[in-house]
């Protein structure tokens, strides 16, 4: 019997199919994105739900968060040790950007 998942799992990779972090709810095998669809290559059981549970959550927005973050505090350094006036500007002209697409992103 797992010989047989086995062989059905590899012949859906060999098919061009790509293997998802997500299981089979009925057969609890790993699901697979097969021509635009998600189908479970050992019980055939085919989902929408299970796509949209596949996708990665969020990474890599809070990849760009700790970022903008961490770039958030270099220019607040800069600012607090700088006295020409139009570097000031220049700073807080970029830190203004920054946190706008930082509150554009907690917006998602």
């Amino acid at each position: 019997m797992q010989d047989e998942r086995i062989a059905k799992m590899t012949e859906m990779l060999l098919g061009g199919g790509k293997m998802l972090s997500v299981h089979c709810g009925t057969c609890k095998g790993p699901l697979f994105e097969f021509k635009g669809k998600v189908i479970c290559p050992v019980c055939g059981e085919r989902t929408e739900a299970a796509k949209a549970e596949a996708k990665p959550k969020a990474a890599p927005t809070e990849k760009v968060e700790g970022i903008l973050s961490a770039k958030l505090n270099v220019l607040a350094t800069q600012l607090e040790k700088e006295t020409d006036h139009v570097k000031t500007l220049e700073l807080l002209d970029r830190i203004k950007s920054i946190l706008e697409v930082l509150e554009k992103l907690k917006e998602r």
